[in-house]
């Protein structure tokens, strides 16, 4: 192999790392959105988590961006 462009490398890195936390979003929302279905009294207290699960799931993807941007 020859000289691979570092720009490449960065892109697929951004690529790959950016599939676990865009199914973990799904996930989640998924089930939140499940959760709420089955019940709707607890509405508040579902969405609430989900969006602090969201959070940390793409808190993933900001590691992942600032490892391939200050390298």
């Amino acid at each position: 192999m020859e000289n691979i462009d570092p720009a490449f490398i960065k892109g697929i890195a951004i690529g790959l790392g950016a599939i676990g936390p865009a199914i973990g979003v799904g996930l989640v929302g998924a089930s939140a959105v499940r959760s709420v279905a089955r019940n709707p009294e607890a509405q508040g207290k579902v969405l609430s988590t989900a969006f602090i699960m969201a959070g940390l799931v793409d808190a993933v993807l900001a590691f992942v961006l600032l490892i391939v941007f200050t390298t």
